[in-house]
């Protein structure tokens, strides 16, 4: 969606268990969470892996329990392990990229543990990863449906939405997060980037206004607060917020897109003859 004549960057809620945040590219505010905590990406882009919607699923037969077992020399060794061990076991195989390993884990752990939501949302997050979007939206409806009162599933649960166009639904997981925790900015900051894509920038600017006043030093808000207001016509509050942006921004390629957006509006506003505000 384009603002001012400009696409507006995103700036992406994406972390998992053991990921870290991403951006998904411009043009789409989106984002995608699993799981407590909570960084920023930078805008730009930074595909998923090619494999898309239709990929199989990444149930990896070849480390299921009977290989796990014969590598260990007897039976599986997490067999006996609480659902809160095995999913400490699968967080470690995923941080040092162990997909297939962590994924023999999840489905072993959730055939003894099958009310576990914890262990829907992480396997769902490893399916993610791994471009299986069907089989995480799936594992992510059982999450909901085992813990409907957590935020943070709901907010996974819109971002897999909108890969599928299922927009109102999407919205609908957004608004009930916020319902269910007014201040998690997740759920805030994703609902105001989807109402911006819809073209309700003035709703928008309310969700980003929200999540500054929470933790204002936090850099992807101000991004797409700046955004809304050069939107709404309300040139100097939004550089304010870009250069605010750039201050707060830590990577030098966050920074040079908060300097290149700016630039970009100078070279709008020099087509106007009398720019809103007198220009930058």
């Amino acid at each position: 969606m384009c603002h001012g004549g400009l696409p507006l960057s995103a700036m992406i809620y994406r972390t998992g268990y053991t990921g870290a945040m991403r951006g998904i590219g411009p043009f789409f505010l989106s984002g995608l969470l699993f799981g407590a905590g909570g960084a920023v990406s930078a805008p730009g882009p930074a595909p998923e892996p090619a494999t898309g919607n239709g990929a199989a699923p990444l149930h990896i037969d070849p480390l299921d329990a009977g290989r796990a077992a014969a590598l260990h020399r007897g039976p599986d060794p997490h067999a006996r392990l609480s659902a809160e061990q095995q999913l400490a076991v699968a967080a470690q195989h995923m941080a040092a990229g162990r997909y297939p390993q962590a994924m023999a884990v999840l489905t072993q752990a959730l055939s003894k543990y099958p009310h576990s939501a914890r262990l829907f949302a992480m396997r769902a997050d490893l399916e993610r990863r791994q471009g299986d979007i069907k089989s995480a939206l799936a594992d992510l409806e059982q999450a909901v449906k085992l813990a409907p009162d957590d935020p943070l599933y709901r907010v996974g649960r819109a971002q897999l939405y909108l890969r599928f166009q299922r927009v109102e639904e999407a919205l609908g997981d957004l608004d009930q997060a916020v319902a269910l925790a007014p201040d998690l900015i997740p759920a805030r900051f994703n609902r105001g980037a989807l109402l911006a894509n819809l073209g309700r920038p003035r709703k928008a600017l309310a969700d980003f206004d929200h999540c500054i006043a929470i933790q204002p030093d936090l850099p992807a808000p101000w991004f797409n607060r700046g955004s809304m207001y050069w939107s709404l016509g309300e040139h100097a509050k939004a550089r304010a917020d870009i250069r605010r942006f750039i201050e707060l921004a830590r990577e030098p390629r966050w920074q040079e897109a908060g300097r290149d957006l700016l630039k970009a509006w100078r070279e709008q506003e020099k087509g106007t003859p009398h720019g809103p505000e007198g220009g930058p």
